[in-house]
């Protein structure tokens, strides 16, 4: 049913239980389980650089994310889903436009985000990243609120 399940993570407690459910579901359905975090570089000002094309991901970035990334894997495998990946995808525009395309790259069946709930005017102002995948995806999105 869903081959390969997607899940982003960010640090973050909503990141978590998405995660959780994630190794749940990708447990239960013996599924492929790809583990990602987008990157997007910080927005520019009027007399910053332009940031990469294609985008890139800072040695200094990378070397924080991925050990985080690795122990999602080595959390999964315990539990055993046997095939787990992990990546930090680099986009140039905007994290949910990141996850979209990677997800469709990958051919996945699912992708499982987190929800930090935002409502009203921090919504308006700050977006959504779960709105947008829920809006952009090719695939089932199932959104984790905790």
């Amino acid at each position: 049913m869903y081959r390969t399940i997607m899940v982003g993570v960010d640090g973050s407690k909503c990141a978590e239980y998405a995660f959780e459910t994630s190794v749940e579901l990708a447990k239960a359905l013996d599924s492929r389980l790809l583990i990602v975090t987008v990157y997007s570089p910080p927005a520019i000002g009027v007399l910053g650089d332009i940031p990469p094309y294609p985008p890139t991901v800072p040695k200094e970035i990378s070397d924080k994310i991925e050990p985080m990334l690795k122990s999602y894997e080595e959390k999964a495998k315990k539990v055993g889903v046997k095939v787990v990946e992990s990546k930090i995808i680099p986009a140039w525009n905007s994290a949910g436009a990141g996850f979209v395309s990677e997800a469709e790259k990958q051919g996945c069946a699912l992708t499982v985000i987190g929800s930090r709930g935002l409502t009203g005017l921090k919504r308006t102002l700050l977006g959504s990243t779960a709105d947008y995948i829920t809006k952009h995806a090719h695939c089932d999105v199932l959104i984790v609120r905790r």
